[in-house]
This record gives C-alpha cells, sequence and structure tokens, in this order.
C-alpha cells in the first residue's frame, strides 16, 4: 500500500506540473496581452490631450523614429537620383551604398520602435497605477477598459497557478528532475561559453589545421598514387611532389596559413577601431602624456 500510494503521489506530482505547464503558457500569453494592452493605453494618452513627463517622453519617441523613417525615404530617394546619373560601372556601388545605409537606418527605426514601445508601456502602466492622469477622450476610456480587463486575467492565472503550486513549494517536480534539468541548462551554458571565449581566439590554429589538412589531402610523394588518383580511380591526393617538397608543405603551409589569418585579424580589427572608436576627450590626453611621461 506505501508504495501504491507513493507511485499515485509520483503520477499526480507529474499531472500537477503538466497543469502548472500549460498555466505558464496560458500566463506568458497573458503577459504579451497586458504588454499590447498597455502600449495601446500609452499610445492614446499621447495622441490626447493629456500632459505629463511620461506622456511628452512618449511623443518625443514617436518624433525620433519619425525622423528616421523620413531619413530612410530620402536614402530611397537620394540613391534613385544617382543612379540615375551615374555611369554603368558606378551604379553597382550606389546599389551597395544604398542597401548598406538603409540597413543601418533599419537598424536605428528598430531600436528606436522598441524604445517608443517602452516608454508606451510604462506610462499605461503608471495610468492604472494611479500615477499618471487619464484624460476623459472616449478612445483613451476603450483603451483603459482593455488593459484593465487584460490585467484582471493575468491576475487570475498567476493566483490559479500559485494555489495549484502551494502543497509543492513552488515547483511540482521531483527535486532529481529540477536539478537535471538545471544541470543540463547549464551544460549548454558552458558549450557556448567555450565556444564563444575559446574557438574564437584560436581561429589561426584552426587556419593551421585547415591548411595541414588541404596540403596533405593535394599532395603526395608517391608519383603511383597521384596518377592513380588523377585517373579518377579512388580518392585521394593527385599531385605527385618530391619527398622533400612534400614535408615543407606539410610543415609550412599551416605555419603560413595561421600567420595570415592572425596578421589580417589584428589589420581588421585595428582598422576598425581606429575608424569607428569614439575620440578620447581633451583633458584625458595630456594626463595619458604624463603617465607615459613618468614611466
Amino acid at each position: 500500500m506505501r508504495g501504491g500510494a507513493e507511485r499515485r503521489g509520483f503520477f499526480g506530482r507529474i499531472a500537477d506540473a503538466a497543469v502548472a505547464w500549460n498555466l505558464e503558457r496560458k500566463i506568458e500569453r497573458a503577459r504579451r496581452v497586458e504588454r499590447t494592452a498597455l502600449r495601446i493605453l500609452g499610445g492614446a494618452l499621447a495622441g490626447s490631450s493629456a500632459v505629463g513627463r511620461l506622456v511628452d517622453e512618449v511623443r518625443s519617441r514617436g518624433h525620433a523614429e519619425d525622423h528616421l523613417q523620413t531619413a530612410l525615404r530620402a536614402s530611397l530617394e537620394e540613391d534613385r537620383a544617382d543612379y540615375a546619373t551615374a555611369s554603368a560601372w558606378t551604379r553597382p556601388f550606389v546599389i551597395v551604398r544604398g542597401v548598406a545605409a538603409r540597413a543601418v537606418l533599419r537598424d536605428r527605426v528598430r531600436t528606436a520602435r522598441r524604445v517608443r514601445e517602452e516608454a508606451r508601456e510604462r506610462l499605461g502602466k503608471a495610468a492604472l497605477d494611479g500615477t499618471a492622469h487619464l484624460s476623459k477622450e472616449q478612445f483613451v476610456a476603450d483603451a483603459a477598459a482593455r488593459a484593465r480587463d487584460a490585467r484582471t486575467r493575468l491576475s487570475r492565472l498567476v493566483a490559479e497557478r500559485t494555489a495549484l503550486l502551494a502543497p509543492y513549494d513552488g515547483s511540482p517536480l521531483p527535486e532529481w528532475m529540477t536539478g537535471f534539468a538545471r544541470e543540463v541548462s547549464g551544460f549548454g551554458a558552458a558549450i557556448v561559453r567555450m565556444l564563444r571565449e575559446q574557438v574564437v581566439p584560436r581561429l589561426p590554429a584552426l587556419a593551421a589545421m585547415a591548411g595541414g589538412f588541404w596540403a596533405a589531402s593535394a599532395f603526395t610523394d608517391s608519383d603511383l598514387f597521384a596518377t592513380v588518383h588523377s585517373w579518377g580511380v579512388g580518392r585521394g591526393p593527385r599531385w605527385g611532389v618530391s619527398t622533400q617538397t612534400f614535408d615543407a608543405l606539410r610543415f609550412w603551409v599551416p605555419i603560413g596559413a595561421a600567420a595570415i589569418c592572425g596578421y589580417l585579424g589584428n589589420r581588421v580589427t585595428m582598422r576598425i577601431r581606429a575608424r569607428y572608436a569614439p575620440p578620447a576627450p581633451p583633458q584625458a590626453r595630456p594626463l595619458a602624456a604624463a603617465a607615459t611621461h613618468r614611466r
């Protein structure tokens, strides 16, 4: 009987975990609906007669996005005008310039739109909390009612999930399952961190490995094997060289590949930093010169 009770308890926890997971999905969906409703309310307040610091912030963010949209359209018009008057061999450069410029502008537009939506959400939340004044326009009242309904639904789902998980101290899954999921997540994070911190700085070594593999797969010191492979019989190196040349290729090609990769990486990094790094403050330069002189 004791074992049966334990089995029923275990399966009951699994069933409650499934219900909690379904509630979590509904909660996330309800949060998205609430954020959308708050942003609609913030946009309605920004378009109404309401006043206040948050209202002015939302309006200024909207003006910034409008300016970027205008710059985006102006870039396209400039490219059209230049394309019509440019010679045939410079037209591809006009196209590349326009595509690159508008890619940067679109990224700035996305950033401005995200900042504007966050400001709208803060304004809508402040209006529901009572720290921002709600104007009396009908469209503002409708947006506020929609936001209140979304918040009420979210609160009801959160309360239902809290009541479901109360007997399990917040987690219906057994401790070993939670620990296993935590270890798997940590292992994945360690792999990503290793790839970012260990693989990328070792690109010259990878280039050396690729160069050595190419030399070994393209050349051989056996004229017989090279001739047979050149006829299409089997797979292997098709270029026959002397033993000394083959040894030199296996030694120098990886070194040359690593050196070229490292040199190009350093040069590109230095050029990018020199061209796009912000200039140092004027008052910092004398201090740096004095520190160098003391050394």
